[in-house]
């Protein structure tokens, strides 16, 4: 407050003896600086808080955007690792099927023989048997029509003794005969 008061005294001084003009142009001068001084003095404090806290948040924000930058990059240097030995196993894999095809070709035919002679000999085996049943089944039904007809036989000899009948049987006989 007392430098205010010295600088006031040292301004009338000034005027009274026309040192310092008063006109438009120095009472606009004088009017910016003492606003400017008072506005310094009074609002310096707040001033200062604000810019420092925008200050301690343009740093955070530089800070996390370094990290998240840093995080990008460790992340990116990973994907490519990852992506050298992604490259590495198709290699690797190329090699293995490169093995196994040749091994495939070698010993293809091998296991398509051994392959179709297990399935021949079953199916051969499944043949022999169905003969054999077949062979016994008609073994069975000749025996069974031969039965009929000898029962016929007997039936019309014995019950008709008609000579057409005995000329149908005959006639019969041998087409079972034919049959068979």
């Amino acid at each position: 407050m007392l430098n205010i008061i010295i600088f006031i005294l040292i301004l009338l001084i000034l005027i009274s003896q026309n040192i310092l003009l008063l006109n438009e142009e120095s009472l606009i001068l004088f009017c910016f600086s003492i606003f400017t001084w008072l506005s310094y003095n009074k609002l310096k404090y707040s001033v200062q808080h604000d810019l420092e806290f925008k200050a301690s948040s343009i740093h955070n924000s530089i800070e996390s955007s370094f990290d998240s930058i840093l995080l990008l990059l460790k992340l990116e240097l990973g994907n490519q690792q990852s992506a050298k030995s992604l490259i590495n196993d198709f290699f690797n894999l190329k090699q293995h099927f490169i093995k196994l095809t040749t091994f495939v070709t070698v010993n293809l035919k091998k296991f398509t023989l051994n392959n179709f002679e297990k399935s021949y000999k079953k199916k051969l085996i499944f043949t022999q048997r169905l003969e054999k049943q077949t062979s016994k089944l008609l073994a069975l039904l000749i025996v069974k029509k031969l039965n009929k007809i000898a029962n016929l036989h007997q039936y019309y000899l014995k019950d008709f003794p008609l000579i057409t009948w005995n000329c149908v049987y005959k006639i019969s006989l041998r087409e079972y005969f034919e049959i068979i």
